[in-house]
């Protein structure tokens, strides 16, 4: 598409309505499987979460298929954002790590050795700087994008929206125990369902976004 379009036509916008309700349907239709069936493809390992893997590795592909070389080197931190994220999901931050790297206790614990306190901080701080550079050199773009209704930020927002949820939802049973709330096995495996299902939705937005930002030969 062309620098100048303006992206605000519904026809520019289906890739991310068909995205959401896919989501949204998945989501409404897991509860109606039997307790056995959401659990074979719910568990680590299972179903979605191998397709979300998958997903992170279609993203990579599209971003070598679609964009050129000079895009590519030049925005390097999305590639390594999304490798990040699917080692996320393959669980490679807590797998390798005494308590996990993302985890503020593994750089505090006297069980952590001092190679894997240094070899923690420096992925930490390699995470933090690709954040840096996303947030410093693709905000301008990134607000204006949403205000300008195009496709490929609404994506990156409908993103950042599901990392927030997911986030939350992670654990929520003992978060809310924690406040004395006691939630219901029917609740608790709904949780997971939304949170399971959102975090194959990110990749899915990142898809979009990438082949949203490339410009028609």
């Amino acid at each position: 598409m062309t620098r100048n379009s303006p992206y605000t036509s519904p026809q520019s916008h289906l890739a991310l309505y068909l995205a959401l309700g896919l989501i949204f349907l998945i989501i409404g239709f897991l509860p109606f499987l039997d307790a056995e069936q959401q659990k074979n493809i719910l568990t680590e390992g299972g179903l979605f979460e191998s397709l979300t893997v998958y997903l992170y590795i279609f993203c990579l592909i599209l971003i070598n298929g679609y964009w050129p070389w000079e895009k590519i080197i030049s925005k390097w931190y999305f590639s390594a954002l999304i490798i990040l994220f699917a080692l996320r999901e393959l669980d490679y931050d807590k797998a390798h790590f005494t308590h996990g790297i993302l985890k503020s206790k593994q750089y505090f614990s006297d069980l952590v050795s001092m190679p894997e306190l240094v070899i923690s901080i420096s992925i930490l701080i390699f995470i933090l700087v690709i954040l840096a550079l996303i947030v410093l050199r693709e905000k301008n773009n990134f607000i204006k994008g949403v205000k300008n209704f195009k496709q490929s930020q609404l994506a990156i927002l409908v993103s950042i929206v599901l990392v927030i949820l997911t986030k939350t939802i992670d654990g929520l049973k003992r978060k809310l125990e924690s406040f004395g709330v006691d939630l219901s096995q029917s609740g608790e495996q709904f949780a997971l369902i939304v949170e399971e299902i959102g975090e194959m939705g990110i990749p899915i937005m990142f898809c979009i976004a990438i082949i949203s930002n490339t410009k028609k030969k």
